[in-house]
């Protein structure tokens, strides 16, 4: 995969502003994470801090490449976010196992490949000027990305010996080639469980027992006190106020005191529309949250202190969430018939395919000579059920929606004309694919070695 890279005739930029991106894509895996101290990089692995300034870049990149796909990024921010993250503690990963291994990239390598990259060309030859003004526009400096290149040719490095340590056996391509292309005969049904119809009584209890998960605008529980000022005797009023702070603060709620009236308690959301306190606190109570619980407010004739209570979530009425619950149900409900049918037709002591035809109302089809993978896309199976029609001559298999049950009379080979056909396609496909498989097996080692510490203030 490096290599085709290496050779294309960019040495594609992409090589670097993508900077392993696939790692976050194609190879995201269980990352060790340790919540200590302050860190005021991005992430700490093996000791070593990775900035803020990479994290960002690599933000900045694969929201570019989703944009040029026509992606709106905006929604995304999280999963963009961890995605950066785990590359950059990837990349950082595989430059220090190349260190070990001695092959970090020099000097010379990192020099090269920058003066190779076509976007940093003026006509046919580099331009300095050219070179800083990108990155500048990328917000990153010269320094950091000879830091991204060297990191990342090392990896190349790794991942050379690597490809070279593998190979794809002949046993191995014939086998995928005899599962895809062999043909059989046999005898297919197909059993669905019985329809069942859920009433609106059933539908309404699901909604009452589980309406919190169906949710709208989102407000805020708070509880407001109101202590008047006394004119003659402002001390004793602001004492009061004082002594409520501070009862607040340690999360009292509950009090008792003629003085101190509670004007309002209930949930407050965008549009604040409580009549009886004042425009100023009004606003001030869109500032309320779980970080700032306490808010104080002083007009001429009181004081107003107002305390975050919990976030809540208005549930939806059931009308509008209706056709999702039905929904929700038939799935269910489809889900649990298909198992209870796959484990009474697993039990029967006949499963001649038509007896079970005539007991459950089934679809037969009497199949000739199609192969194993036309099969599979016609009943929705998944690849591994490829071997199974081979080797097993009687089966039954859960489907989505339903039970299979098949009997095969006959298996044929394929010919030679059609194993020499696809092997042609195959060798690089299973090469790629076994390839990608060591990869990600020894990202996970490392990860699994590796002592990471995560910065989760980023997400904030």
């Amino acid at each position: 995969m490096f290599a085709k890279i290496a050779e294309s005739k960019w040495m594609k930029f992409v090589l670097f502003i993508t900077t392993f991106a696939f790692v976050g894509t194609a190879f995201v895996a269980i990352v060790i994470y340790k919540f200590a101290g302050n860190i005021t990089g991005a992430a700490v692995v093996n000791g070593r801090e990775i900035s803020l300034q990479e994290f960002y870049y690599q933000v900045n990149v694969i929201q570019s490449r989703l944009e040029n796909e026509g992606v709106d990024t905006a929604p995304l921010k999280k999963e963009i976010y961890d995605q950066a993250l785990e590359a950059v503690i990837d990349r950082e990963l595989l430059f220090q196992e190349a260190e070990k291994e001695g092959v970090i990239a020099t000097d010379e390598e990192v020099k090269k490949a920058i003066l190779d990259i076509d976007v940093f060309k003026d006509g046919d030859k580099f331009s300095k000027d050219r070179y800083i003004a990108l990155l500048t526009g990328m917000n990153i400096s010269p320094q950091l990305f000879e830091e991204i290149v060297r990191k990342d040719l090392s990896a190349q490095h790794l991942f050379t010996f690597l490809n070279a340590s593998f190979y794809i056996t002949e046993e191995e391509i014939d086998s995928y080639i005899n599962k895809q292309l062999s043909k059989v005969s046999g005898d297919f049904l197909y059993i669905k469980p019985e329809p069942l119809k859920i009433s609106e009584e059933e539908a309404k209890k699901y909604y009452e027992k589980h309406k919190n998960e169906y949710t709208g605008k989102e407000g805020k529980e708070v509880i407001i006190y109101r202590i008047d000022i006394d004119k003659s005797n402002q001390e004793k009023s602001e004492k009061l106020a004082k002594d409520l702070f501070l009862k607040l603060k340690k999360g009292e709620t509950d009090i008792k005191n003629k003085e101190i009236k509670i004007v309002f308690r209930d949930v407050v959301y965008d549009s604040i529309n409580i009549s009886n306190i004042p425009q100023e606190l009004k606003e001030k109570l869109k500032e309320i949250s779980q970080d700032k619980k306490i808010i104080f407010v002083k007009t001429d004739d009181a004081y107003y202190l107002s305390k975050f209570i919990k976030s809540v979530k208005e549930p939806l009425p059931y009308e509008k969430v209706k056709e999702k619950i039905y929904a929700k149900l038939e799935e269910e409900y489809e889900k649990k018939s298909v198992k209870n049918l796959y484990e009474k037709i697993s039990q029967e002591k006949e499963k001649d395919i038509q007896n079970l035809k005539k007991k459950y109302k089934g679809e037969l089809e009497n199949i000739e000579d199609e192969t194993v993978r036309d099969i599979i896309v016609r009943y929705g199976l998944t690849p591994e059920y490829m071997k199974l029609f081979i080797k097993e001559k009687q089966g039954i298999i859960p489907l989505k929606d339903g039970i299979l049950v098949y009997s095969i009379n006959k298996v044929t080979p394929p010919t030679a004309e059609e194993s020499e056909e696809l092997r042609k396609l195959v060798e690089p496909l299973l090469r790629n694919e076994k390839y990608n498989t060591l990869v990600q097996m020894y990202l996970d080692r490392l990860r699994k070695e590796a002592d990471i510490v995560r910065n989760e203030r980023i997400f904030r």
